[in-house]
């Protein structure tokens, strides 16, 4: 059963792609507000077609989350991660890690713990008994937190000869308040990535977001499930765009990589937002970037 649902799956992926003669090319909304009868044709079949994969996700593992694992995933030996068709082996880029750590034993019905680029904003002291390690790495090529300067520069890519490239716009990590369990995020795609994930603030366009991927992993000897979720947001209305490619649609503006998972029932969030523009540029990075998130005791 599993063999010609991966086939059917990888069939469709494929059909879409070349329609869409773009990697990334999903798009939302009419581009003259809705008038047009064949762009909303287009906004209705791009429905239907999220719908039917948000419905093979909701169904497939359920409850766990229906997203395919590394191991035996047809899609991902035919695909980059970037949805475009394998053509070669890219080269491994070399990183380092960011870290900080929270108060394990805080009150869990306080508000938000929050670190932004590498730098804590929510005053959690950390003590030596209980505290909590979080870390994500980043390629040596960017200019990271640890780098002086202003934080204006911050992830610009030191390898691009005008040096004003940036390869992200922000890295967010937070602790929700109060006590989460793991089935919260195993339902993500029934009550909503943005409940579930319990999104700051500032995070809560994300609750109008397209969900356009996502999986569940297994890191470290403790077996921690990682929940991940690729979400893509695109305005109501549009202007002329080659990113349009005459179907009427808005193209995806902003896209964010988030991980939740939850370790002694507190949820721990990664959530990394970029441009369409970097993420053209740089969307192998970044995946891996957001891969390399991590949380121990």
């Amino acid at each position: 059963m599993r063999a010609p649902f991966l086939v059917l799956f990888v069939f469709v992926i494929i059909s879409f792609l070349v329609e869409s003669a773009h990697s990334f090319s999903l798009h939302k909304r009419s581009a003259d507000g809705g008038k047009s009868l064949v762009a909303l044709g287009a906004h209705e079949n791009r429905r239907a077609f999220l719908g039917s994969a948000a419905a093979i996700v909701g169904s497939s593992l359920a409850p766990s989350l229906a997203f395919a694992e590394e191991e035996a995933d047809l899609t991902s030996q035919l695909f980059n991660e970037d949805g475009s068709l394998k053509e070669g082996v890219e080269s491994e880029a070399k990183f380092r890690s960011v870290e900080f750590a929270w108060d394990g034993s805080a009150d869990p019905s306080t508000d938000y713990f929050i670190n932004i680029d590498g730098k804590d904003v929510s005053g959690s002291k950390p003590s030596s008994e209980t505290s909590v390690k979080l870390s994500y790495d980043v390629p040596l090529k960017w200019k990271g937190p640890s780098d002086s300067g202003s934080n204006s520069d911050l992830y610009t890519d030191l390898t691009e000869e005008s040096g004003d490239v940036k390869a992200l716009t922000k890295i967010t990590i937070y602790q929700a308040p109060g006590l989460v369990k793991q089935a919260q995020l195993e339902k993500a795609t029934t009550i909503g990535i943005a409940e579930a994930l319990k999104v700051l603030p500032d995070l809560k366009g994300l609750a109008s977001a397209d969900l356009v991927g996502g999986r569940v992993r297994t890191v470290g000897s403790n077996k921690q499930k990682m929940f991940d979720f690729d979400l893509a947001i695109a305005p109501k209305t549009c202007g002329e765009s080659k990113d349009n490619l005459g179907l009427g649609f808005c193209p995806f503006e902003s896209i964010y990589l988030l991980t939740g998972t939850v370790m002694n029932d507190k949820l721990y969030v990664f959530a990394l937002e970029c441009d369409k523009d970097q993420w053209k540029r740089t969307n192998s990075d970044l995946r891996k970037v957001r891969s390399t998130f991590s949380v121990s005791a």
